[in-house]
């Protein structure tokens, strides 16, 4: 099977099991946030890593992690949600729609993220098919990513051109994007069986596949349309970014540099870690 069917079946498995999660929910204000945050949109690039990194040690990763996959996703859609609100970057579109808080009541757009997360550990804790250690063991990892990015996040809100700090913006990439990539490698290979050693070599790899994200999204930013990329761009003006410090050109170059340390770290595996050095490759803002 080729990688873009492969993706394609695995989005569209993410997205029922999250449709019908969402239906198991009450139905009221924020839930209908949720669903419309973390509902139809995206390459679902952290849960296709999480099934990647599994598949390397269980042929049948996709049906075990996808429970933690699904959580992975909501994870990423509360940060979403944070970071469009008006006390953050005051964005104004969203995966090519208007961003929550342009759309629902304010107080729902507040509660939506803690919802989410919630629901993400619900998910993730419930899966019937990894035993309680792994699932406890992976849930571990993927709070520590989120406590990563809240830290990624507080420094992203403060930052400035000014600042000029080249090892600050590193920390804060590997907080606000990294961590996430890297949390979904570990975790998925975490619930398929992974040593852990094997785990967090996964987890390096999903780093710097992170880094790789984060270094073509700043070049998205500065030289993309809304059109192009579904969200608002020009938004980072004023803030400290890798195309500040090394131009387009050297972001871009940056990028493809941290894509194969990514692959690197794949090194002595067989044709059982192809799909996921396919996504590192292929990771990208481009539209879905």
């Amino acid at each position: 099977m080729d990688f873009e069917t492969l993706k394609q079946i695995y989005r569209i498995s993410v997205e029922s099991f999250l449709e019908s999660a969402f239906d198991k929910c009450a139905d009221n204000a924020v839930t209908l946030v949720g669903r419309y945050i973390a509902l139809r949109g995206g390459h679902r690039w952290r849960a296709l890593v999480a099934a990647a990194a599994g598949q390397i040690f269980d042929s049948n990763s996709s049906e075990i992690v996808l429970p933690g996959a699904a959580g992975v996703e909501l994870s990423h859609a509360a940060s979403l949600v944070l970071d469009d609100l008006p006390s953050m970057d005051d964005a104004t579109t969203r995966r090519g729609r208007p961003c929550a808080h342009r759309v629902f009541p304010k107080w729902a757009v507040d509660m939506a993220p803690v919802f989410l997360v919630t629901l993400a550990y619900k998910l993730a804790l419930a899966n019937p098919l990894a035993s309680h250690e792994r699932r406890v063991r992976s849930a571990l990892v993927v709070s520590h990513a989120g406590i990563e990015m809240i830290a990624g996040q507080s420094s992203d809100v403060l930052s400035t051109v000014a600042e000029n700090d080249e090892e600050k913006m590193m920390t804060r990439y590997r907080q606000k994007s990294g961590a996430l990539y890297s949390a979904s490698a570990e975790a998925g290979a975490i619930l398929c069986g992974a040593l852990p050693s094997c785990a967090e070599r996964l987890g390096f790899a999903g780093m710097h596949l992170g880094l790789a994200y984060q270094f073509l999204d700043d070049v998205a930013d500065a030289t993309a349309d809304v059109k192009d990329v579904g969200k608002d761009t020009h938004i980072d003006t004023g803030k400290l970014t890798a195309v500040n410090l090394y131009g387009v050109e050297g972001t871009t170059k940056r990028s493809f540099e941290y894509q194969q340390q990514a692959i690197e770290a794949l090194q002595g595996y067989g044709k059982e870690a192809d799909c996921l050095r396919q996504i590192i490759s292929h990771a990208s803002w481009a539209p879905s």
